[in-house]
């Protein structure tokens, strides 16, 4: 029988009272949780247990355990990414949740719904920030909404008109017959 590894806290900075000085100075519910996290197991809870409670996977308490360890408590403290920073703000990304929940009509768009071209246009128009219709593509699809493919309904004949069309349709196949031996 193979005993696992227990994981366990080993960084002497690494207190309750600094988990908790750090959750008090960085916002966010991620960082927050493996806080928490971390002060169960600094109780004694069992990572098991702290997983299920939280919510967490293993591998995240893991990691949280392991860069503590390393670096104390400042090594929960997301670092800056790389990369350009996103055009739309948090404050116009909330309102543009709200506002693709009504009809662009409101909005003095002239398209029944929301799509690529139309929020584009909205946000050019109401916060003055210009992306591309691909990119405005994204950050529906970052939201929640979905490309919805035109579906077509096909209008149902009424018997009469689909007997005389089915009898028109014979004679030029016998036309046809008739031309394609000769005759």
């Amino acid at each position: 029988m193979v005993s696992m590894k227990a994981l366990c806290l080993t960084g002497q900075e690494t207190t309750r009272e600094t988990l908790l000085a750090v959750a008090k100075n960085v916002p966010g519910a991620g960082v927050g949780l493996k806080i928490a996290a971390l002060l169960l197991v600094l109780e004694g809870q069992r990572p098991g247990q702290v997983t299920r409670l939280l919510g967490l996977n293993h591998m995240a308490l893991e990691r949280s355990i392991h860069a503590a360890n390393r670096g104390g408590p400042q090594a929960l403290v997301p670092k800056p990414r790389p990369g350009r920073p996103a055009r739309l703000t948090i404050d116009v990304q909330r309102q543009l949740e709200l506002d693709l929940q009504k009809n662009p009509l409101e909005f003095g768009l002239s398209r029944p719904s929301w799509d690529g071209p139309t929020v584009a246009i909205y946000l050019k128009e109401r916060f003055d920030v210009r992306v591309r219709v691909r990119q405005a593509q994204r950050w529906m699809h970052k939201l929640g909404y979905g490309l919805k493919r035109a579906s077509y309904t096909y209008i149902q004949a009424r018997a009469e008109d689909a007997r005389s069309f089915d009898e028109a349709l014979k004679k030029t196949e016998g036309a046809q017959a008739q031309r394609d031996s000769g005759l």
